[in-house]
C-alpha cells in the first residue's frame, strides 16, 4: 500500500478512468480472435460493441491534459522527465515484440527494423509514438492556452468537435475513400482529447444541472447513439462495407468517441472520492492506484499475453462462442494476466526501464 503522503497527492478519478481506458484498449483488441466474423458480419452485437469500446486511449489522453496542462516547470527539465518515463520502456517493449515476431510468430522482416523509428513494430505501440510527440510539444501547447485563455480553449475545442463529424460524410457527401484526405481531418488530432482533458479537470463540465443537462443529454445521443446509427444504417446504401462502418466508427477522431470520451470522464469525474479515505474506505485506497500505476505495463504487455498465454489456453472452449462472449471473457482473463505479470516485473530492481515509474 502507498504512504499516506503520495496516496494524498493522487486525484482518484484519474486512477479510475485510467484503469477503464486500459481495460477498453484490451477489450478493443480481443475481437482480433475472430477478426473474420467481427470485420465481415453486419450485427447489432458488433455495433454496439465497437461503440462502448473505440474510446480507449482517448481516455489517456485526456488524463495527460488534465495531469500535466498547464506546465509549471521549465520546459526542457519537463521534457526530460517525461521521456525517461515512457521511452525506454518502448525500446524494451519494442525488442520483446520484435523477438515475438521473429521466433514465435515467425513474421519477421527487414522492414519491422527499417520502419521503427516511424511506427511501431506492434500496432498497439502507435499510443506511446504519439504519446513522445504529446510530450515534447506540451510546453509550447501550454503556453498557447495561457496566451489564448479559457475562452480560447473553447474555440479550439468547438473547432474540433465540428472536425469529428466528417468521418461520417464519406458515404452521403464524399466518396468512401476521401473522408481521410481533407482540410480539418486531423484538425488537432489527438490534441483535442488532451486539451478536451484540461478543460473538464479545470473547469468542469454543468452537465449535471437542471439547466444545463437536458442540453448535454441531446449531444450525448447525438454524437453515442444516432451518429453511429447513420452510419451502420444508412451509410450502407452508398456502398460502403461493414468493415468500413467499422473503421468509421473506432476512428480515434471522430463524433461517438468525442462524445463517449467525454460523457465516461464526466460521469466518474461526479461520482469519483475527491480525495483517498485509506481509514474509511482501505479496498479503494489499496487497490485503484495499485491498479493505476500497472495500466501503462499492462498496456504495453496485452498483445503478447492475448497471442501468447490466453487465446492458446482458451481456443478450445472460449474460441468457439460467440464472439461477445469471447472477447469480453478474453480480455477480463488477460487483464488479470497483465496484471500478475507486472505486479512481478515491478519487483525488479530495474522495474522503472520495463513498465515505468
Amino acid at each position: 500500500m502507498m504512504s499516506e503522503s503520495r496516496l494524498q497527492r493522487r486525484i482518484p478519478y484519474l486512477d479510475i478512468l485510467r484503469v477503464i481506458a486500459c481495460l477498453l484498449v484490451i477489450l478493443i483488441h480481443t475481437p482480433i480472435r475472430q477478426y473474420a466474423v467481427y470485420y465481415n458480419t453486419p450485427s447489432i452485437a458488433g455495433a454496439v460493441y465497437t461503440v462502448l469500446v473505440a474510446v480507449n486511449c482517448n481516455l489517456f489522453f485526456m488524463i495527460t491534459g488534465a495531469l500535466l496542462l498547464p506546465v509549471t516547470m521549465p520546459g526542457k527539465r519537463f521534457v526530460r522527465r517525461r521521456l525517461r518515463v515512457v521511452l525506454p520502456p518502448l525500446v524494451v517493449w519494442t525488442v520483446v515484440y520484435l523477438l515475438e515476431h521473429a521466433l514465435l510468430l515467425h513474421n519477421f522482416t527487414p522492414r519491422l527494423l527499417t520502419s521503427i523509428l516511424f511506427h511501431p513494430v506492434e500496432g498497439l505501440l502507435w499510443y506511446v509514438y504519439v504519446l513522445l510527440v504529446v510530450y515534447v510539444t506540451l510546453p509550447l501547447v501550454s503556453k498557447c492556452i495561457d496566451a489564448i485563455g479559457k475562452r480560447g480553449v473553447e474555440v479550439v475545442l468547438v473547432l474540433w468537435v465540428l472536425s469529428s463529424f466528417i468521418p461520417y460524410q464519406h458515404g452521403i457527401f464524399m466518396e468512401a475513400s476521401q473522408y481521410s484526405h481533407n482540410m480539418f481531418g486531423a484538425f488537432a488530432n489527438y490534441y483535442g482529447y488532451v486539451l478536451l482533458g484540461y478543460y473538464l479537470h479545470r473547469y468542469g463540465l454543468p452537465v449535471f444541472t437542471r439547466e444545463h443537462g437536458w442540453k448535454w443529454a441531446l449531444l450525448f445521443l447525438l454524437g453515442i447513439v444516432l451518429m453511429p446509427m447513420l452510419e451502420f444504417m444508412v451509410q450502407g446504401h452508398f456502398g460502403i462495407s461493414w468493415q468500413q462502418h467499422i473503421d468509421t466508427v473506432t476512428c480515434d477522431i471522430s463524433v461517438n468517441n468525442v462524445a463517449m470520451a467525454t460523457l465516461i470522464y464526466v460521469i466518474v469525474q461526479r461520482f469519483a472520492p475527491a480525495r483517498y479515505d485509506g481509514k474509511n474506505h482501505p479496498a479503494a485506497a489499496t487497490w485503484w492506484p495499485l491498479l493505476s500505476v500497472c495500466t501503462f505495463g499492462i498496456y504495453l504487455s496485452q498483445m503478447l499475453v492475448l497471442r501468447q498465454v490466453v487465446w492458446p489456453l482458451t481456443a478450445s472452449w472460449l474460441g468457439r462462442t460467440h464472439w461477445v462472449v469471447d472477447c469480453l471473457v478474453s480480455g477480463m482473463l488477460a487483464f488479470g494476466v497483465c496484471l500478475l505479470l507486472v505486479l512481478l516485473l515491478r519487483r525488479l530492481p530495474w522495474r522503472r526501464f520495463i513498465v515505468g515509474k
